[in-house]
């Protein structure tokens, strides 16, 4: 029987982690068995008109406008995949609406279902075997949306938005479900911030567009943030990536400066706020990715990938602008279709 051993590292790791929420150097080791044995062990999907396995579900919707919250992998634990309300995934995906999420909070209802997420150990596994650990995720991810769009959505229009696994299973879920015209139109934005949206993949989807102004909709907001020199570092960024700049909400190589920053917001492990700094950061978009740069890097302290990735901050580095960004996004959307 072979063993494989994952080490926690920038190649793998940063894949399909939420690495705030992890320790540096801990390492994840999988057995590999038989193919017929390596099967995610049978659980009961989840029954999303149940209001325990949702993250965030509004008691009421005082809002015009949705956001379908996509958290990214917080689950640590032994087990392949964890339950829908394995304790420790359920108080880091709670933790996920505080610093991430809330990004979106004073504009729109925010829904977030559970799902059951794998481990990360069976990156051990080969692509075929690995892929039935993932999928489980996906399918409880469609099966959510299906379920709000049928039963709680009420002809709003919304946004989808996620962080690193989370936006893997969000790039999925527009593939599979926006080529439908009707679906598109209530789709104001997709914030699929963590991961890469690709040229081929705008070349095999031809519905999904890449935001070029910060009053588009319809489209997609993908970047990830490093310093000079590391996006190479970065697996995320795909070959072929293609990065919408949160300062100027343009696909342009045009370094915009640190004046247009309307405020990172960083928290701490308990998500509380622990600093609000406006102008804190530029943004240039090259190579794929989004190189900033800041006077005070020394207020990201958890950087386990090593110097330049900043993979935790995706969202903290450009929080106000997000938030105002989604709110023009939203009024642009309400004026076209009045």
């Amino acid at each position: 029987m072979k063993r494989f051993c994952l080490k926690f590292n920038v190649l793998i790791v940063i894949l399909l982690s939420f690495i705030s929420f992890m320790p540096a150097g801990t390492a994840y080791c999988a057995k590999s068995t038989t193919p017929e044995a390596l099967r995610p062990e049978p659980t009961i999907d989840p029954d999303y008109s149940k209001s325990e396995n949702w993250l965030s579900l509004p008691a009421s919707t005082d809002k015009d406008v949705d956001v379908f919250w996509i958290y990214p992998t917080v689950y640590t634990g032994k087990n392949p995949i964890a339950a829908i309300d394995e304790p420790q995934m359920v108080a880091g995906a709670k933790l996920t609406i505080i610093t991430q999420a809330a990004a979106f909070a004073n504009s729109a209802n925010i829904f977030a279902p559970f799902y059951r997420q794998a481990n990360i150990s069976v990156l051990a596994l080969d692509d075929l075997h690995k892929d039935q650990f993932l999928s489980v995720g996906k399918y409880d991810v469609r099966a959510a949306f299906n379920h709000y769009l049928r039963e709680l959505n009420n002809g709003r229009p919304f946004i989808i938005a996620s962080h690193s696994q989370g936006s893997v299973i969000a790039l999925t879920l527009i593939k599979e479900l926006m080529e439908q015209p009707e679906l598109r139109d209530k789709m104001i934005a997709s914030y699929t911030i963590g991961w890469s949206v690709t040229q081929a993949d705008l070349d095999n989807y031809t519905f999904l567009k890449i935001c070029e102004t910060p009053d588009q909709t319809g489209c997609i907001v993908t970047y990830n943030t490093v310093a000079e020199g590391h996006q190479k570092d970065v697996p995320t960024i795909l070959p072929g990536s293609i990065s919408v700049n949160p300062l100027s909400w343009t696909t342009n190589s045009e370094k915009v400066p640190a004046s247009q920053n309307m405020g990172a917001v960083f928290f701490n492990n308990k998500g509380e706020v622990t600093a609000e700094i406006p102008k804190y950061c530029s943004a240039q978009n090259t190579d794929g990715g989004i190189v900033i740069e800041t006077k005070s890097p020394e207020l990201m302290k958890r950087l386990p990938f090593g110097e330049g990735v900043y993979h935790v901050y995706d969202y903290s580095l450009f929080f106000e602008n997000l938030k105002a960004n989604a709110a023009e996004r939203i009024k642009s959307y309400q004026n076209t279709h009045e």
